[in-house]
């Protein structure tokens, strides 16, 4: 019976790719697919906030062509403009990203040559491809623009999917293009590496990674030398043979041209630094999660960071009254105090003086802005949040003359929220990126929810749900039977073509938010699928992502027998 519930999941993975296009088209501001009657946009009456702390009151704010033209409380309003009723509305810049794969496709692994010496294997098979241009993996497809867009991001520092030395990144918009060209603002803007080996070959673990960096580095430096000084007075001189690996690290070594180290531990942070203190290149510290340690040490150097938007799950302790043993009382200390450490030290940074912007590369974007707010609880503030989110970011990335902030002459990248960006019920209602439009569905929101599994409004979630996953082939059911179990809440999904029930994991029910996880076996690796969603009464609208594929479809509930 399990097989059949894989038959089924593995039947939806197939049709994901034709379900993104899906995804992707239908959040558009014209679904219809033709093209809107104007690109140009009058906001009335709105909260504008140019940049933390700069705000507008009863203001407008003019898009065209792609620009901010004007903004202000006296401002003309052009003839062909589409005007909005910005009433209660708030304004902020586009968000940006300081680096992720959005907008690209994650290649075949390359498959292990028969004949593959270990001690040397090609570089393709190592992952040493420092030539390679995250441009050639962009597809206008790829469900994570969209996704990133609807929380309110317009910029992306992309980089390559890889291993040790994926190739180089580009900064994108996440507009309405109909070509990835249309979604550059700059390609070849950084060299993107992290300590990822090749399997089973050299190098294949961090201390060789380090070395075969340093060697890579060094033979660059004189291959560049080299190079110069053939191309200066060749006569005499044994001409230079092209690599284009070298070549790759040529901006590198000259400083013109920084490297992007995926280092989310202390422990690689420090690693990439001693890389850096070594052979003298620029480094940007991307996805930093565990920074709390470091913070006098980033303060007194000149490198970038963009810390990670992944927060651990806050560690849930037995009841005071519970019995359990000291050990488990000491590690729920240490859990705590490491959580602590991590969610706090974003406002610690702030107090410190780094400047800093954020990075989704190993975010969940629904977790983004519960994420956002956490910080916040725990020292960051509003401020210095929205200034990593927007003008710091820029800043870090060099494009702070054409965004990160609401001013003429800008490029057009704006959020458009129904009240202040971080409070809780707030909802993002347009997206401008690039001047396009996006379109976004306020939902209507219920109270009841109380964070303790409390939902009166919807009359409790327990009870047996009537599910439906949508997909281009049809639809496919069960039903999902939830229980309650003093505050917690427990679950079973069942499946119509007769598979075996599966438990739903980590179910949670906070403020009409129902979200569970269930995993099963694709292969010998275990795949698990989020859902995520909303209760509205008797109705639950979801989304179940695979993050594995990066890939998500709708998934729809209804209750069967409401209470």
């Amino acid at each position: 019976m399990k097989l059949h519930l894989r038959k089924s999941i593995f039947r939806l993975l197939a049709l994901l790719p034709l379900l993104c296009i899906s995804l992707g088209l239908s959040a558009q501001s014209d679904p219809s697919g033709e093209s809107p009657a104007t690109r140009t946009y009058a906001i009335t009456n709105a909260t504008i906030v140019q940049a933390a702390g700069d705000t507008l009151m009863n203001a407008t704010i003019v898009f065209k062509n792609g620009l901010i033209r004007s903004l202000g409380t006296d401002v003309s309003i052009p003839g062909d403009a589409e005007v909005i009723d910005g009433t209660d509305m708030f304004v902020y810049p586009g968000f940006i990203d300081g680096m992720s794969y959005t907008g690209a496709v994650r290649p075949d692994s390359p498959e292990r040559p028969d004949d593959l010496f270990t001690p040397d294997p090609p570089n393709d098979y190592a992952g040493i491809t420092p030539e390679e241009q995250v441009t050639s993996q962009l597809s206008l497809e790829e469900n994570s623009i969209e996704d990133l867009r609807e929380i309110g991001f317009t910029v992306s520092h992309t980089v390559p999917y890889g291993r040790m030395l994926p190739g180089s990144g580009a900064l994108l918009l996440l507009n309405h293009a109909e070509h990835p060209d249309e979604m550059l603002i700059q390609d070849n803007v950084s060299m993107y590496t992290q300590f990822v080996g090749a399997p089973g070959a050299y190098p294949g673990n961090t201390l060789g990674i380090m070395a075969k960096f340093r060697d890579l580095y060094r033979n660059a430096t004189y291959s560049r030398q080299h190079a110069e000084m053939y191309a200066s007075n060749p006569a005499g001189m044994e001409r230079p043979t092209r690599d284009r690996v070298m070549e790759a690290f040529y901006p590198v070594v000259s400083n013109e041209k920084p490297i992007f180290y995926n280092a989310s531990s202390s422990l690689e942070a420090r690693r990439a630094i001693r890389l850096k203190n070594d052979l003298g290149f620029t480094l940007v510290l991307g996805n930093l999660e565990e920074g709390w340690g470091m913070i006098d040490e980033l303060k007194s150097s000149d490198i970038k960071v963009f810390m990670s938007l992944e927060l651990p799950d806050e560690p849930e302790n037995a009841d005071e009254d519970e019995e359990v043993t000291e050990e488990v009382r000491e590690l729920e200390e240490r859990r705590m105090e490491f959580y602590t450490k991590h969610v706090s030290q974003f406002g610690e940074m702030e107090k410190a003086g780094i400047k800093f912007g954020f990075s989704s590369i190993d975010a969940n974007s629904r977790d983004i802005h519960d994420n956002l707010r956490t910080m916040i609880a725990n020292g960051l503030s509003e401020t210095a949040a929205l200034n990593a989110l927007t003008r710091d970011a820029a800043e870090l990335l060099g494009i702070s003359e054409i965004t990160g902030s609401l001013s003429e002459g800008m490029i057009a990248n704006a959020v458009v929220a129904n009240g202040p960006i971080f409070d809780e019920d707030t909802q993002i209602r347009m997206v401008f990126a690039d001047g396009d439009k996006f379109d976004y569905e306020i939902r209507e929101r219920r109270s009841g929810g109380n964070g303790n599994g409390d939902a009166t409004a919807t009359s409790g979630i327990e009870g047996t749900w009537r599910y439906t996953i949508e997909s281009p082939q049809g639809e496919q059911g069960g039903t999902m039977v939830i229980e309650k179990d003093g505050d917690d809440y427990t679950g079973t999904l069942t499946s119509d073509d007769g598979a075996p029930d599966q438990e739903m994991e980590n179910l949670t029910f906070v403020n009409n938010s129902l979200s569970f996880d269930f995993s099963f076996d694709g292969g010998g690796q275990t795949i698990t699928i989020v859902v995520v969603g909303t209760v509205t009464g008797t109705e639950y609208d979801a989304e179940a992502s695979i993050s594995a594929f990066n890939v998500s479809f709708p998934l729809t509930a209804y209750k069967e027998d409401p209470q």
